[in-house]
């Protein structure tokens, strides 16, 4: 099983290259791949970014931010110690 794994790993490896043009010759719209890498503005960090900022890990009225975080750790990321 290693060596299939190792091998599964080598063939990717020597892959990764060729797909991302092989995917976007197809021209598939932006909402089908959900992809920053390749979307057709080409402006990948606003993408990354809108994602971050939108996730559901940074919904405060879901209650997804950990006990604590807001008291302890947000006075040291915004250097109010």
């Amino acid at each position: 099983m290693a060596l299939i794994n190792q091998a599964f790993k080598h063939l990717l490896k020597s892959l990764r290259p060729h797909l991302v043009n092989l995917v976007e010759s197809y021209k598939f719209g932006d909402s089908v791949l959900m992809s920053a890498i390749g979307n057709s503005y080409g402006d990948i960090y606003t993408t990354h970014l809108d994602w971050a900022q939108t996730s559901r890990l940074n919904d405060e009225k879901n209650g997804s931010i950990p006990d604590g975080f807001m008291e302890y750790l947000m006075p040291i990321l915004q250097g109010k110690l």
